[in-house]
């Protein structure tokens, strides 16, 4: 797998590719490390492929936090659909109940929650994926397109909910 470079990336959209074309060369692992190589630039301790058992296994993609946010992103490289609305609102659903599984696991465990710089926050759910849909909102999870994910983050900063 290639390190992910960003500044590699933002050459090639100033050279005229789009997005689309920049990113039909990644596959999913590097579109998981893409999404964490932003949440790193932005300042985010990152955690990807988080594995934890709260009666039953889960995972999440990528884990974020940074001061008072935190985010269990899950990845969605799908193309364009028929079905895709529909799709996400399953994927947004199973993350919410991810994200809280994650809060009730990371609760009973101080160790994980120490290795993981978390302390109070609520555990936003968040889905990624690689190109805008219509649907940006699903009950509580963000719908955001990985190429809107930076500004995505900085306007979080400014409205980061707490427990």
């Amino acid at each position: 797998m290639k390190k992910i470079n960003l500044d590699d990336i933002k050459l090639q959209l100033e050279n005229g590719k789009t997005i689309e074309e920049v990113i039909a060369k990644f596959d999913w692992k590097e579109f998981e490390s893409l999404v964490a190589e932003i949440f790193r630039s932005n300042g985010f301790f990152v955690r990807k492929n988080l594995r934890f058992k709260t009666g039953r296994r889960y995972e999440i993609d990528v884990f974020a936090v940074n001061g008072e946010t935190a985010f269990a992103v899950d990845c969605k490289e799908w193309s364009r659909g028929r079905h895709k609305k529909s799709s996400l609102k399953s994927a947004s659903s199973a993350q919410e109940e991810r994200a809280r599984q994650l809060g009730r696991f990371l609760r009973n465990n101080p160790i994980a929650k120490k290795g993981l710089k978390i302390g109070s926050q609520k555990i936003l759910p968040l889905v990624v994926t690689w190109l805008q849909e219509e649907l940006q909102w699903h009950n509580e999870s963000a719908i955001v397109p990985v190429w809107k994910l930076n500004s995505f983050l900085l306007q979080s900063e400014n409205s980061s909910p707490t427990e």
